[in-house]
């Protein structure tokens, strides 16, 4: 069987940096019920304090303050029961911190850094020979210079560059959490929790995901041009434009993140009434 691949930790930390991130702003469950489930984030965040890279276990200790300053001690304490008393003092220096007013990237005296910007957003696609539109590569390429008539082409900060929903009230840590669990254009691979664009899933399982083998078998089910959720054919040349019609005009029964984009309909056509 194929190898699994090794997850770098710059990745590992980015996806921690984005889990504290939205612990902050929505809370955690059952208190908020748009907020993360505490159990596996918690859970999560100590799997990952037990990494090799020191950057990792910061961020693992990180994301626990985080869930803390959400639901304090008496919900979080039985995460610690089987940590070391020397490590357990991390967690409780970091506690002390938040309570304080200084952790969480508040300060920089935490001796472990404030928390930076969550991860950048999924890659766009690029085009192919052909006009055909192709799947992201997993290695970046150099950016191109920018030209200066392309100046007024640029996406602006508080509108997303998929779907494009603008809200004047995005900020960094909003822009993520929109790409992370409402763009209906982009999807959560269920293997390795990348978030992606729905056009480019089946690529990404068939030969991106770190998963391997499990995800490869599952991209074998799905059909080049096809929407992963609903099997729709979407055009011959799988455009973007076409996926934008499936997508956000005509609407997609089988996204997860549809009932995201009929909610907005409805507020535009409440503010129009």
């Amino acid at each position: 069987p194929p190898k699994k691949k090794t997850v770098l930790p710059k990745v590992l930390v980015s996806r921690l940096q984005l889990l504290a991130t939205l612990v902050t702003e929505a809370g955690v469950q059952p208190d908020s019920k748009e907020g993360l489930p505490l159990d596996q984030t918690v859970q999560l965040a100590m799997e990952w304090f037990k990494h090799a890279s020191s950057e990792v276990r910061e961020s693992a200790v990180k994301l626990v303050a985080a869930c803390y300053a959400a639901v304090g001690l008496p919900r979080v304490e039985k995460y610690l029961a089987d940590v070391r008393g020397a490590q357990k003092e991390i967690f409780m220096d970091e506690f002390r911190l938040v309570d304080e007013g200084e952790g969480l990237g508040a300060g920089n005296n935490d001796g472990i850094g404030s928390l930076p910007s969550p991860q950048k957003p999924p890659a766009r696609r690029h085009e192919a020979p052909g006009g055909r539109r192709a799947a992201s590569s997993s290695v970046p390429e150099e950016p191109d210079e920018p030209d200066e008539a392309e100046g007024s082409g640029q996406a602006e900060d508080d509108t997303c560059q998929f779907c494009g929903h603008h809200d004047p009230a995005f900020t960094q840590e909003g822009m993520d959490v929109h790409y992370w669990r409402e763009c209906p254009m982009l999807t959560q691979c269920r293997f390795c929790q990348q978030v992606i664009e729905i056009c480019t899933l089946a690529t990404h399982l068939s030969q991106e995901c770190e998963a391997g083998a499990d995800a490869q078998a599952e991209a074998q089910d799905m059909l080049p041009d096809h929407c992963p959720f609903c099997k729709a054919n979407v055009g011959a040349l799988g455009e973007e434009r076409h996926w934008r019609d499936h997508l956000l005009a005509a609407g997609c029964a089988g996204n997860p993140r549809d009932q995201y984009r009929q909610g907005l309909l409805e507020n535009e056509q409440t503010q129009a009434a």
